[in-house]
Formats: structure tokens, C-alpha cells, sequence
């Protein structure tokens, strides 16, 4: 024989109000709110290190990839990546008309758009000290446990300033001239440890804040 369970009412009924409590009430005479109010209301509640960790992740990745530098003529031929030539491409390369062009190309492009070798050559140029504080670390051990710091890499007029300064980001030419002459130029960078940088960073973002503010007024 099969023996059913039966079911208490108590629990269903108390299920079925609980549910309903947690339901949110919307008010329809509530006044439409525009995205400067939430933005000013966001600052109010929200600490400075919350809102720069919310504002960096919409910053756009400001990276020029090596596929954007193929080209084609008109008949859709595949030419060689090194502006210098003007030839097409030959087997065994896919995307060079030689090794010669191969070689200059790709030391070119990492040498100005590979962040990490920048940044090396930028910590090697500062002798891997702290520009601010002054903290020294050893090259091979760029971290220090003891006092949990290590150094990084800074731009000293921040990269997401790029449109104040009159540079776009839309075309090859335009990305290429962005780079070079600003984001990873040598001039822009220098070495900070973790903390100096954190502390740059902030009162970077409060003042982007405020360009922001006086340009909107005016």
C-alpha cells in the first residue's frame, strides 16, 4: 500500500505571506529622476575608493591590436603590416612580404604598444624606486610581504584625459598617434609604489570629477 503525506495547510499559508512582504512597493507618483541627480546622489552615499573602483571599470581599454594593422588594396590583396613596404605578401608569411619586414615590424610594435615591456623600461629608467616616497625594491623581487607595497607603473596625466587634450581613439592613425605621443609616451610615465599610486589615482578621479562638473555648467 502507497501512504500518502498530507500536507499542512499552516505552512503554505505562511509561505504565501512571507512572499508577499518581500515583494517591493513601487510608488507611481514618484518623480522621474535624471542621471546627473543619481550621480550626485551616488557621490553622497558612496565612499571615493567605491566610486573609482566603479568608474575604472567603465574606462576603455586603450589598446591597439596588431591584426588592425593589416592591410588590403583594392582588389583585396592581402599587403605586408610594415608601413615602410608597400609590397604584398609572400609565402611562407602570412602577413610579410619578408623576414626583414617580419623582424622590424613586430620589435617596433612591441617595443611602443607591449605594456609590460614599457613598463619595465620605465622601472629600469627610475633605478625601481618609488618617484614620491622613495621606496627602493630589488628588480627580480618587485613585492615586498613585509609592508605589502610593490611598484607599478603610473601615468602622470591620466590616460582617460586623452579627449581633453584633443586626441581620438576611432581611427588606426588616430589610435597610433594617441599612444605614442601620450598614453605610453616616456615623458607621461613614471615609477610608483602601490600606496603613492592609490592616493594619485583618487585625487585624480576628484578632479576629473570636477572638470566634469564645470564644463557641464558651462
Amino acid at each position: 500500500m502507497i501512504i500518502k503525506k498530507r500536507k499542512r495547510k499552516g505552512k503554505s499559508n505562511t509561505k504565501q505571506s512571507n512572499k508577499s512582504n518581500d515583494k517591493p512597493t513601487i510608488s507611481l507618483n514618484s518623480s522621474h529622476t535624471t542621471d546627473r541627480e543619481l550621480y550626485k546622489n551616488r557621490e553622497k552615499d558612496v565612499s571615493p575608493a567605491v566610486s573609482y573602483r566603479e568608474e575604472s571599470k567603465r574606462i576603455l581599454r586603450l589598446v591597439v591590436y596588431i591584426n588592425e594593422f593589416d592591410r588590403l588594396d583594392e582588389e583585396g590583396n592581402q599587403k605586408c603590416r610594415n608601413n615602410n613596404c608597400e609590397k604584398f605578401v609572400c609565402k611562407p608569411f602570412r602577413k610579410y612580404c619578408s623576414r626583414k619586414c617580419s623582424v622590424e615590424f613586430t620589435r617596433w610594435y612591441n617595443k611602443n604598444f607591449y605594456w609590460r615591456n614599457i613598463r619595465n623600461s620605465i622601472l629600469k629608467r627610475d633605478n625601481y624606486t618609488c618617484q614620491i616616497c622613495g621606496l627602493k625594491l630589488n628588480k627580480k623581487k618587485r613585492h615586498n610581504k613585509k609592508i605589502e607595497n610593490w611598484l607599478e607603473c603610473d601615468h602622470i596625466i591620466p590616460k582617460s584625459y586623452y579627449t581633453f587634450l584633443g586626441y581620438n581613439f576611432d581611427t588606426l592613425e588616430n589610435k597610433v598617434k594617441t599612444v605614442l605621443e601620450f598614453l605610453h609616451n616616456d615623458k607621461n610615465l613614471r615609477t610608483l609604489c602601490y600606496k603613492c599610486h592609490k592616493e594619485v589615482t583618487l585625487n585624480n578621479f576628484k578632479t576629473k570629477a570636477l572638470l566634469i562638473n564645470v564644463n557641464d555648467d558651462n
